[in-house]
């Protein structure tokens, strides 16, 4: 029972940070409606899902640290799954820097990270972040 009141209050704490990003990014939608200023709500929509990802791990990553035994990196992960997320989380920000003409596969990466595929990407990159680390 213990357990499962852990979880649950994960879960209740997870949906309520949720749906606060999801108010605060709508906010934000709005307000670069009114000021053309949309610079704040791209690395808002794209930091966001990092931290979900990273509060998804948080729970057992709490119990992982409670645990006495020495911790490891997980370089392959990191290279494997972390790196890819990460240029895919990215990707609409180098779209706007003077790099954006040496980017390879431009067409295909325009339709991979649109709103659902960054999104994605960015809660598998915040888990990644936290599960390279290991006890």
């Amino acid at each position: 029972m213990k357990r499962f009141m852990y979880y649950f209050v994960w879960v209740l704490f997870i949906g309520f940070i949720c749906y606060l990003g999801s108010q605060y990014y709508l906010n934000l939608k709005d307000l670069v409606q009114v000021t053309f200023h949309n610079t704040f709500f791209i690395i808002y929509s794209l930091v966001f899902p990092v931290m979900i990802g990273m509060l998804l791990k948080m729970p057992v990553l709490i119990k992982d640290i409670q645990q006495h035994r020495n911790w490891t990196f997980d370089w392959v992960k990191l290279l494997a799954v972390g790196a890819p997320a990460f240029f895919i989380v990215t990707y609409p920000i180098w779209t706007y820097t003077p790099f954006a003409e040496y980017l390879i596969f431009t067409d295909l990466f325009r339709i991979a990270t649109s709103t659902p595929f960054t999104t994605v990407a960015g809660i598998v990159l915040g888990y990644c972040l936290l599960d390279i680390l290991k006890k």
